[in-house]
């Protein structure tokens, strides 16, 4: 069972969340991860967090959300792959009138099956069963490991680990460092400014009229060559 973390006690939820139906198991575990990376932004957020995290805001919806903390590197590509598969479980169960739908819809299973923090932890211990021996069996390592086998140990798992990740992923408000567009104008504003002053000076004569005296030139002339 994972540890709680600071921000929410984890395992007094666990022990509601892991026997509850499938359903309502799917709902909650979802609600629960969704309220955890509402909080992420809530913590890592400057300015108008509430209207931002609002159901009409741009951040009040769990998709948006997931998409935006993977677009600003806040959580990495697996993490945001499994916060996905979460959000499509819950939507399975809460959209289908289906009362006997479950863990074993071939549909749910697969998705379940591809949730990579259950598998990481799968594979470590296949990986812990094919050490020299040690302290435990490989046959006791592996039966550790059928815990996170079904669909259902799957999804449960999964939003446990990534509750306490997300808990875990620390306040980070830097101040905005780029340009002060405020002084820039400032300066601009602030500049004293310059006359320019253009003579044209047109060739003269050697007599010191100006060539032609500015008559175009007639048919004939030389300046017809």
């Amino acid at each position: 069972m994972p540890r709680s973390s600071k921000q929410f006690d984890l395992d007094t939820f666990s022990g509601t969340f892991r026997s509850e139906s499938d359903r309502a198991c799917a709902v909650l575990g979802a609600a629960l991860i969704d309220e955890r990376l509402k909080q992420l932004f809530d913590r890592r957020l400057h300015y108008s967090n509430a209207s931002l995290l609002s159901h009409s805001g741009v951040l009040g919806s769990f998709s948006s959300r997931i998409s935006i903390a993977r677009a600003l590197t806040w959580i990495s590509d697996d993490v945001r792959f499994d916060l996905d598969q979460v959000r499509d479980i819950r939507n399975k169960f809460a959209h289908n009138a289906d009362h006997e739908l479950s863990f074993t819809d071939q549909s749910i299973g697969d998705k379940c099956r591809t949730l990579k923090v259950a598998q990481t932890l799968i594979d470590a211990h296949e990986a812990l069963a094919n050490l020299p021996p040690a302290r435990f069996s490989p046959q006791v390592i592996r039966s550790m490991a059928s815990v996170f086998q079904s669909p259902r140990q799957r999804f449960e798992v999964t939003v446990e680990m990534l509750s306490q990740h997300l808990d875990e992923l620390g306040s980070t408000k830097p101040e905005y460092v780029g340009p002060n567009l405020k002084d820039e104008l400032w300066t601009l504003g602030m500049k004293e400014p310059t006359v320019q002053i253009q003579i044209t000076v047109s060739p003269q004569s050697v007599d010191g009229s100006s060539p032609d005296n500015g008559r175009p030139p007639t048919e004939g002339s030389p300046n017809d060559a």
